[in-house]
């Protein structure tokens, strides 16, 4: 008798291999969240705003993505709302448009001049399922689970990058990425957010900030026993693709970290990939 045995998820894959999360955020300083409730496809951003828009954002260092409290009618989204965020200033705005067409002028407007300004944190958790199951799988369960206390400022989100470490949790406005992020450690993580605070053991890193200072901040967070938000400042990044050079400060000092970036084991880094790859990883020297 023949068996058929399931395919291993990315996410479980990447779990069994214990493989790093610090460092596996890709550098954006501003977010631009735009209301979509219909059915997200395997490139779902691109389906809605355009293959063009999206690549004016990546130019501009902007993560686009489509967000929803649910899916439902798209006749619903005749007039959509438009959230700006820049992780630097943590400033938030919000605006509305009645056309998608309106959407490209939006890129380059400051923050301080884009709409009503918001005060209170927004989470995203990607459950762009089309793109990947285990974003389905782990980031609705993470959604069931911020309900009851964070229903109002919790959305779901398209593709962040990363679905092998879902559930993935964006806290903004500080760009604040977690992976693999268990319905467990949902409300616990929200709840530390509003009060100031983060988990270093499940940061993937910062958005503004470049892959190897995502790295040294987890890092030093951990060998201090940093938590609080703001305990860490990055002062200096220098290097190139595979060496980089990191200045943080904390508690009143400066630390230094080298890094060299190597590639890792052979795996498969997406539920739909055919072929393993070999991701890069930053590591302190």
């Amino acid at each position: 008798m023949t068996v058929l045995s399931a395919p291993i998820r990315c996410s479980a894959l990447s779990e069994a291999l214990d493989e790093p999360i610090a460092g596996s955020v890709d550098q954006r300083v501003r977010w631009l969240l735009v209301e979509d409730r219909s059915a997200w496809g395997e490139k779902a951003v691109r389906d809605v705003l355009g293959a063009e828009l999206e690549a004016a954002a990546k130019e501009r260092g902007t993560r686009l993505l489509l967000v929803r409290r649910r899916e439902g009618d798209p006749a619903s989204d005749a007039v959509r709302r438009v959230f700006l965020v820049d992780t630097e200033t943590r400033e938030m705005a919000v605006r509305t448009v009645s056309s998608l067409d309106a959407v490209p002028a939006l890129l380059d407007v400051p923050a301080g001049e884009f709409g009503t300004p918001l005060t209170d944190p927004i989470l995203l958790v990607c459950t762009n399922g089309k793109r990947d199951a285990c974003c389905a799988l782990r980031g609705r369960a993470l959604m069931a689970a911020l309900a009851p206390d964070h229903a109002e400022r919790t959305w779901e989100c398209t593709h962040l990058g990363g679905h092998r470490f879902a559930g993935n949790l964006v806290c903004l406005p500080d760009g604040i990425v977690y992976g693999r992020v268990t319905p467990a450690d949902g409300p616990r993580l929200a709840d530390a957010y509003l009060a100031g605070q983060l988990d270093p053991s499940l940061l993937r890193g910062r958005s503004p900030w470049p892959a190897p200072a995502q790295v040294a901040d987890q890092a030093l967070r951990v060998s201090l026993g940093l938590t609080a938000v703001t305990d860490v400042e990055l002062l200096a990044v220098d290097g190139s693709d595979r060496s980089a050079t990191v200045v943080l400060g904390a508690q009143a000092g400066t630390y230094r970290f080298d890094l060299r970036a190597e590639a890792g084991e052979p795996r498969i880094i997406s539920c739909r990939a055919d072929e393993p790859e070999r991701p890069l990883l930053w590591r302190i020297v």
